[in-house]
């Protein structure tokens, strides 16, 4: 199965360098100085206890690496219409394209029930990513894979569990194609389990996202730092449970372990990945992870007031620094 991963940061590094070293053909879009690094040493993962070195096709053009059987895209969801636009020589007839990011995706609408089939304006304005991927190619995922870019050409895992991307058809049950993917990932170390329903474990895993990325932006504190301070901690909780009456109003139920999530014991010092990009000046997921919330709950009628405060202040944070245009 040959694989092209779009976005060869942490996540993207992380998987083509499993892949590749289980066997299996991977193709990297990437670009910058990654790019140039990739071509020079080849890609350098560290993982748990374990670091090695793999060669793969990488360019900037995806016309240079041509049609795959699977896309992973890698890259930040405010990079997502540049990349639908970008990918086309990497699709098949019936290549299936998995998003692999945080937040409410794109395709959010497709296949769930009492939703028209349409795309998520808060993230796909003018419909660029539904055109240019379609929501027919779209698995679902969730993704479980704290990693760094320690410089260019290497990426660091920095958690002692194997990294996972849980998958799902956005239709839900189970289909071919996910299967085959899953079952590539696995052999290469990645844990897949498929999810029977991956809006819940989207909304699962986004309860962690929306509630500490952001906080996390605003003080500077790691996931562990975020628990261990009472003030954050209140507010990380507070998120938890406007976001949990949103994910209700579209008929999902997800509980919270409230003493599993205020145990600064069951938390790293890891800097989540939104306080990564915050550091180095990139774009943050703010849209898929906090104002798309915001948007279903207004829908829904249901007052979301602890994050609109964090919210506010997170979009002027990133306005003033030039990186949230929106």
């Amino acid at each position: 199965m040959r694989i092209g991963i779009v976005g060869a940061g942490a996540v993207g590094g992380f998987l083509a360098g499993h892949l590749a070293r289980a066997g299996s053909e991977v193709a990297l879009l990437a670009r910058g100085p990654h790019l140039a690094a990739l071509r020079e040493r080849g890609l350098t993962v560290e993982s748990r206890g374990e670091r090695w070195t793999v060669r793969v096709p990488a360019s900037d053009r995806a016309e240079d690496l041509g049609p795959v059987d699977a896309v992973v895209v890698t890259a930040k969801a405010p990079a997502l219409p540049a990349v639908a636009a970008a990918i086309a020589p990497l699709l098949g007839e019936d290549t299936p394209v998995v998003c692999a990011m945080n937040g409410i995706p794109w395709w959010y609408d497709h296949g769930r029930a009492g939703a028209a089939s349409r795309t998520i304006a808060r993230l796909d304005p003018d419909g660029a990513v539904w055109r240019g991927i379609g929501p027919a190619r779209a698995i679902g995922c969730v993704v479980d894979c704290p990693a760094q870019v320690a410089e260019p050409g290497v990426v660091r895992h920095v958690a002692p569990r194997p990294g996972a991307l849980t998958l799902g058809e956005p239709a839900g049950g189970r289909s071919e194609r996910v299967e085959r993917l899953a079952a590539v990932l696995e052999a290469a170390g990645v844990k897949a389990p498929i999810a029977a329903d991956i809006r819940h474990a989207l909304w699962s895993k986004l309860f962690v996202n929306i509630s500490r990325s952001p906080l996390g932006v605003l003080t500077g504190l790691s996931e562990r730092g975020l628990a261990l301070d009472t003030g954050t901690l209140s507010v990380t909780m507070a998120i938890m449970r406007e976001a949990q009456a949103v994910a209700r109003s579209h008929g999902i139920e997800v509980d919270i372990d409230e003493a599993r999530q205020a145990d600064p014991e069951r938390r790293s010092e890891h800097r989540s990945s939104m306080l990564q990009d915050w550091d180095l000046g990139r774009p943050m997921e703010i849209d898929g992870i906090v104002r798309a919330v915001q948007d279903f709950a207004r829908d829904a009628g249901i007052a979301t007031p602890t994050l609109d405060v964090v919210s506010a202040l997170l979009v002027a944070k990133a306005r003033q620094a030039g990186t949230y245009p929106g």
